[in-house]
């Protein structure tokens, strides 16, 4: 007897962009920074913590693209530091005003370059910034956004996410209350494909 492998078919819906930002960010985001809902940081072990901060730093600088009038491809070529732009405005409109200092280019653990540039250039931050979870700042005694006596600026995954999540929700605020006037709320922004096992 043969067995005839299940007909895979792929269905599409299009997200508009605050449809994206909740489905992705979060949704997928805080599965993955938090799975099956755990946010004991006491007990909670963090599985492969590094490479989830590359995710949200790229999710920083989307949400900034949601501020402007330019479209969401617009490069370097069209608009010089457009990225850096995009970037550093997520941060200050959209984190606690703790992150302000670290959005200045003379700031010596300036994100952008530093975290932003480095992590999706190098997949390393660079100058002096170090990645821990909660349960291991906690051990260590750190706080997130601390700078440590030996000249390290500690970021921590879960609070790193935690004010990504509140910033998207804010910035999903802007659009639905039309505090944000680009129009880019609600425009078709990505495909996203689902199997349909048959």
């Amino acid at each position: 007897m043969s067995m005839e492998s299940p007909k895979i078919e792929m269905d599409s819906t299009t997200y508009s962009i605050i449809k994206g930002i909740r489905s992705i960010i979060i949704g997928e985001m805080d599965g993955l920074v938090y799975p099956l809902d755990n946010k004991d940081s006491k007990t909670y072990i963090q599985i492969s913590p590094y490479i989830k901060f590359l995710p949200i730093v790229v999710c920083i600088e989307f949400l900034g693209a949601c501020y402007d009038e330019l479209p969401f491809d617009t490069s370097r070529m069209k608009k010089k530091k457009i990225v850096e732009t995009r970037f550093n405005i997520a941060i200050k409109k959209l984190f606690p005003n703790s992150y302000a200092p670290f959005t200045k280019a003379n700031n010596k653990f300036y994100l952008y370059e530093n975290l932003r540039c480095a992590m999706v250039h190098q997949l390393r931050p660079r100058n002096g910034i170090m990645f821990t979870t909660r349960r291991e700042s906690i051990k260590d005694t750190t706080k997130h956004l601390q700078e440590i006596p030996q000249g390290f600026l500690i970021l921590i995954l879960e609070d790193f996410y935690d004010d990504l999540k509140a910033g998207a929700e804010k910035i999903i605020s802007k659009f639905e209350t039309g505090k944000l006037t680009n129009r880019k709320g609600e425009q078709a922004f990505i495909n996203v494909y689902t199997p349909n096992i048959n």
